[in-house]
């Protein structure tokens, strides 16, 4: 299943949150655990409302962290000293969260590619819809979301433009179109 552009960014809204976790780590701060256990259900919750299987992968490493809260030491942890009970959990954490990141990043990789070449297409869609005066056409004091439908529909039908519009409707669907014309016309002003 190909993600669409709103469930691409709430994962990668995930992934922004991990260097705030690590930082959490490195100060040794006591509720470093807590947080990775939430984190991992914010993104077990995103993946099981998108229906992507990466949902049981997500669980798991949740799974092997409560474990770790009960005392059970991964047999892929080596500890420095004597293993403490808190040694044992953030650097169970620590392992959970770097396999949770690996699993995210996956989710969105094939997407990643596409969504950065829609951007770059959507840009220079715009840049040329502005120069024919198409946008100016449907800027008549409709809404936005009228303006942007009467944007895409111009376009498409444009002969000029109308097989580099049909591509990103290859690349993304026309559905998602709109957001990256909004996100392009806003680079425009």
């Amino acid at each position: 299943m190909a993600l669409n552009v709103i469930q691409y960014e709430e994962i990668v809204s995930l992934l922004r949150q991990v260097p705030a976790l690590v930082d959490a780590l490195e100060a040794r701060r006591s509720g470093f655990v807590v947080d990775v256990i939430a984190w991992l259900k914010q993104a077990e919750t995103a993946m099981e409302n998108n229906r992507l299987p990466a949902v049981s992968q997500l669980a798991s490493c949740r799974a092997t962290l409560i474990e770790a809260a009960r005392g059970v030491q991964s047999r892929e942890l080596v500890f420095v000293g004597r293993p403490t009970t808190r040694k044992i959990q953030e650097a169970t954490a620590s392992m959970v969260l770097e396999r949770a990141n690996d699993v995210l990043q996956g989710v969105i990789a094939d997407r990643q590619a596409v969504f950065q070449e829609a951007e770059r297409v959507s840009g220079q869609i715009v840049v040329i819809a502005e120069a024919k005066g198409i946008i100016a056409g449907c800027q008549d004091g409709r809404p936005h979301q009228a303006f942007l439908a009467c944007l895409q529909e111009h376009v498409a039908a444009d002969s000029d433009l109308a097989t580099v519009y049909a591509h990103l409707v290859s690349l993304v669907g026309r559905t998602d179109i709109l957001i990256f014309f909004d996100r392009a016309l806003s680079k425009l002003e």
